[in-house]
């Protein structure tokens, strides 16, 4: 960080995700309070108009110094399935179009709950990224995660990171690599990937990663944990749902992870799409006297 000046916040989004971005700065607002320095860059492939206005306006109504960046769609594209589009794999053009000492990297599904500013002067001590085990996927072996695994030499019990929230040294993610070595492992093993761009950065880091504290990416699993496949078996002894359960009211960050978000009308009931609902509704709110 030069002039203390804090290292900027990063998110990827389409045109799906462009109102949960504006709720996401939301909440930064409302943990952080105003004159907090904080800065956004969002990189997106190409975003309309409309998107794109409301993303500026709502960033200037909260005071936040937001950026919008336009990113070269990676040519033939990279395996998608389930409930993303190639927008997931925004951040691994990171490297590309951010010329910054340390970024924070936040997916558009995500609350920010306390204030950010330890998370962003942490230090990394020479490794590449900083993220939280995956509490789905906790290691190697255990979930979905890198079903080519053993294939690949990678060891069972490999402990297994969520890219949702990651402090990324630039300098170091260049130095080792990280970027370009997920992309050519997307390019060669399109087979072998099952969560997208994780399963490219957990593949390229080779378990050389420091260890967050879950607070930092703290998933919502309290409203989807009934529903069948949510929540693999597998992963309670490594992760006890209990315990996950448990650290939700603590959560810096809250992560609504998954195929169900609570924005849809399918999300069960509870304080969470509460908390989250709140922050929509004046985002609405704000766009509705724009419009």
């Amino acid at each position: 960080m030069t002039g203390g000046q804090l290292p900027p916040i990063v998110c990827g989004v389409d045109e799906r995700y462009a109102r949960p971005l504006c709720v996401l700065m939301e909440s930064l607002a409302a943990a952080h309070g105003p004159d907090a320095g904080l800065r956004l860059i969002v990189l997106h492939h190409d975003l309309g108009e409309q998107a794109s206005l409301a993303i500026d306006r709502n960033a200037a109504r909260l005071g936040l110094a937001a950026e919008l960046r336009q990113v070269r769609q990676a040519a033939g594209g990279y395996p998608v399935s389930g409930w993303v589009s190639d927008a997931v794999y925004l951040r691994l053009a990171i490297g590309d179009v951010i010329d910054e000492p340390v970024v924070l990297y936040l997916d558009a599904d995500t609350l920010v709950m306390r204030d950010l500013r330890p998370l962003l002067h942490r230090q990394l001590g020479g490794a590449a990224v900083a993220a939280v085990r995956d509490p789905q996927n906790p290691v190697i072996g255990s979930g979905i995660a890198l079903p080519g695994w053993q294939s690949l030499n990678i060891p069972a019990g490999r402990e297994y990171f969520n890219s949702g929230v990651m402090l990324l040294d630039l300098a170091e993610c260049r130095r080792q690599r990280v970027f370009e070595r997920s992309h050519q492992f997307l390019v060669d093993h399109p087979d072998m990937v099952t969560l997208w761009d994780q399963d490219a950065l957990n593949w390229a880091l080779e378990d050389q990663w420091v260890r967050l504290e879950r607070r930092w990416n703290t998933f919502a699993l309290s409203p989807l944990v009934d529903r069948g496949g949510y929540y693999h078996a597998d992963a309670e002894p490594f992760m006890p749902l209990a315990r996950l359960l448990a650290d939700e009211p603590s959560a810096a960050v809250l992560h609504f992870a998954g195929p169900d978000k609570p924005w849809n009308v399918t999300y069960h009931e509870g304080p969470l799409r509460d908390i989250y609902l709140r922050l929509l509704a004046r985002v609405n709110a704000e766009a509705a006297d724009e419009g």
